[in-house]
């Protein structure tokens, strides 16, 4: 699923308004979110969380720069599957 606006504190109604759609697909293209906050990234987490629950995994195509640093802050790389040629996360997709 195209993910098509920000992943934040302001945007999380209508995001949480979808969730039943969104929680349903086991990617997210991110290529056109220009930015996550820790709200986002706890969205993310919870469709993460949703989709183990039904032994699958999460694949992120193309987060912006800004998953990285709060991904590894926050220690939850590792709930999604990350492109394998990325390097810009400590955690990588392992």
């Amino acid at each position: 699923m195209k993910l098509t606006r920000a992943l934040t504190r302001e945007q999380l109604p209508a995001w949480w308004a979808e969730r039943n759609t969104l929680f349903a697909e086991c990617s997210a293209d991110l290529s056109a979110v220009e930015r996550i906050d820790s709200v986002g990234l706890a969205l993310l987490v919870q469709w993460s969380q949703h989709l183990a629950g039904r032994d699958k995994r999460l694949a992120l195509i193309a987060p912006p720069d800004s998953f990285y640093p709060l991904a590894d802050l926050y220690g939850v790389a590792s709930l999604f599957e990350l492109p394998k040629n990325d390097s810009r996360s400590q955690h990588g997709s392992e």
